[in-house]
């Protein structure tokens, strides 16, 4: 692949230097970033526009170019404030510099000294007795700071604390000894991370350790800079940095990643296996086969994120079978994929396929191939779909998707652990209903042999992190497509004005987990306004929606709620859900896309409950 950024901005179309910017974005020097975002931004303008605010105790300016050329190239517009120096909290109030810029991140650039002025005295790892004391002093003291912005300013909070610039005291002994600085700056951040897990939604920990041991710590600092500027990073280390900060923005401007569909032969492993033989592949512990073996291994930790795994390979079925179930160096087996597509047909046909299975949107899909061919053919056929052509040389291999910012994630639920399990039980449920078919069964009949239990949780803080996600990655059953971050979601179930109620459903063949969101307005003590109501694509067809809506409605009534308004606002994705509130009773108002129901005129009929148990569970 090529490396020479000066004949990319020459030769490349912006498109093709999107795709192929983070490949060789380590060797830019920050003249060569500048001409690559210039051209950019002159040949394809920014479509998405991202506010940010820096909270700093060293030099954050000159992160800056790096931070707009990594915007530049994920197509966002990005504007940045840069607060007066040190952690003044008069930026946290109403009216100072940082409110008005009304920033949708605050990025809290601080030194492990900022956090107690005793981190600051030589010897403070030394005394063991104050150790545990001076990190609880630490985290309240720093959890009160941050709880102060948040009062005022609804904003994604990331905090990053910056690695020591000095060595160890004690040299490479460190980790051997009851003084270790390495292990106390270790469960100082494991304490911190969880105190604000539990006391701060939309909050995130970037690691600056954790970016210092990738690149290097003799890459990292720039002692030049930091000794006269007080700017510690290299232009390495600003470059990764600033792109790992973007990345976190852009997760919440961009249709979320669901699905990974990988090719076979030369992506999976080397060779062809038609040609090859199962015993000619290269896969296994020498080169190049180790490299397949890590590329899989990395694939594993993607789907542990909640990603999905799919085959699309040109390919004759038994022979990849025969991979998949017997090769004994084969990481990823026939259960890690939720579907495949073996066969001979166009690899676009395969994707929407793929897409119609899954019940997820082709702009979910990341396509992996190691063919020219076929990436130009996806890019050409679906343009929605994000294409990773995969390195010639297999050394890249394993890591060529670690730079895909729409592979990090900003929380870890339950759910996401398990989609490759819940994919697997809904094409069970898929196979069921065919059969039931094929017998004559109706719906009905489907649907109540299925035995369904719907638990609903009202006010519930449990499940913060999975509700907020709902709200950013359902796009076709999604009523308004109103996009909440889990402060904001927090703060609806807080709030007296606002109710919160999810579902999750269980049947013969395992547990959805939490698929179903309403969230509720109240006009007055008789009225209520649906804000939004959606629910997963994985549990559509099981008249799930139809009976969360009516239990809703008739929870409501029981504490004299009888008046319920609701707006449907369509995207290119949600015509799915077009006539969903006429097909419950409500009638359309004078304003176009806005409906209303009274149950004192229209009473429920419970005849029209489909066959589902119901629990409720209120946190009030």
């Amino acid at each position: 692949m090529e490396n020479n950024p000066k004949q990319h901005l020459l030769t490349q179309n912006s498109r093709t230097l999107k795709e192929q910017a983070f490949n060789w974005s380590k060797n830019l020097s920050l003249p060569e970033a500048r001409a690559l975002a210039k051209r950019l931004n002159e040949e394809e303008p920014p479509t998405k526009a991202f506010r940010l605010a820096i909270i700093h105790t060293y030099t954050s300016d000159l992160l800056e170019p790096w931070l707009n050329f990594h915007a530049i190239v994920q197509g966002v517009d990005l504007k940045t404030y840069h607060a007066p120096f040190g952690l003044n909290l008069m930026e946290s109030q109403k009216g100072s510099g940082l409110h008005a810029h009304a920033p949708e991140m605050i990025l809290f650039m601080l030194t492990q000294e900022d956090l107690h002025p005793e981190f600051s005295k030589p010897d403070f790892t030394f005394d063991l007795k104050r150790q545990d004391a001076l990190i609880d002093e630490a985290i309240k003291r720093l959890t009160d700071i941050l709880v102060m912005f948040r009062t005022n300013i609804s904003a994604r909070i990331v905090l990053t604390l910056l690695p020591p610039v000095m060595p160890l005291a004690l040299g490479i002994y460190d980790m051997q000894s009851d003084y270790s600085e390495s292990l106390w700056r270790t469960s100082l951040k494991k304490q911190l991370i969880s105190t604000l897990n539990k006391t701060l939604d939309s909050c995130s920990f970037l690691d600056m350790d954790q970016l210092q041991a990738e690149i290097g710590g003799l890459h990292f600092f720039d002692f030049r800079f930091w000794y006269t500027s007080r700017f510690p990073f290299t232009p390495l280390a600003a470059n990764e940095f600033a792109r790992r900060l973007v990345s976190l923005m852009t997760l919440s401007l961009y249709p979320k990643a669901k699905v990974i569909a990988l090719d076979g032969d030369n992506t999976l492993w080397g060779g062809i296996i038609g040609e090859d033989g199962i015993n000619g592949i290269a896969i296994g512990p020498e080169y190049p086969g180790n490299t397949y073996i890590d590329f899989q291994r990395r694939l594993l930790d993607f789907q542990k994120r909640g990603f999905v795994l799919v085959i699309c390979s040109k390919n004759n079925v038994e022979d990849v079978y025969e991979i998949l179930e017997n090769h004994p160096h084969q990481v990823l087996r026939k259960h890690h994929f939720a579907a495949e597509r073996i066969n001979w047909l166009p690899k676009h046909e395969n994707l929407l396929s793929l897409s119609e299975e899954l019940n997820l949107g082709l702009d979910s899909f990341i396509f992996v191939d190691d063919s020219s061919h076929e990436c130009d053919m996806i890019r050409t056929q679906l343009p929605q779909v994000e294409v990773i052509q995969t390195p010639s040389k297999p050394v890249e291999i394993p890591r060529c998707l670690d730079q895909l910012n729409r592979l990090e994630i900003l929380s870890l639920t339950e759910e996401d652990a398990l989609k490759t399990q819940l994919y697997a039980q809904e094409k069970q449920r898929k196979q069921f209903r065919q059969n039931a078919d094929a017998v004559g069964g109706d719906l009905s009949s489907y649907l109540a042999s299925l035995k369904m239990h719907m638990y609903i949780e009202v006010d519930s803080t449990k499940n913060i992190a999975r509700l907020a996600q709902l709200t950013q990655k359902t796009n076709q059953f999604n009523l308004t497509t109103r996009r909440y971050s889990e402060q904001q979601i927090s703060d609806f179930v807080e709030s007296k004005e606002w109710i919160v109620s999810s579902f999750s459903l269980n049947d013969i063949f395992g547990n959805s987990g939490i698929v179903g969101l309403a969230i509720f307005r109240k006009l007055s003590v008789k009225a209520i306004e649906i804000d939004n109501f959606l629910m997963s694509c994985r549990v559509i067809g099981r008249s799930a929606e139809s009976a969360f809506l009516y239990a809703m409605l008739d929870y409501f009534a029981t504490i004299g709620i009888m008046q319920f308004t609701a707006c449907y606002i369509p995207t290119q994705k949600n015509n799915l859900v077009a006539d969903f509130y006429m097909k419950h009773g409500f009638i359309e108002t004078n304003q176009q896309g806005c409906y209303i129901r009274n149950l004192s005129t229209s009473p429920m009929d419970k005849n029209q409950f489909p066959p589902v148990e119901i629990e409720f569970e209120t946190g009030r």
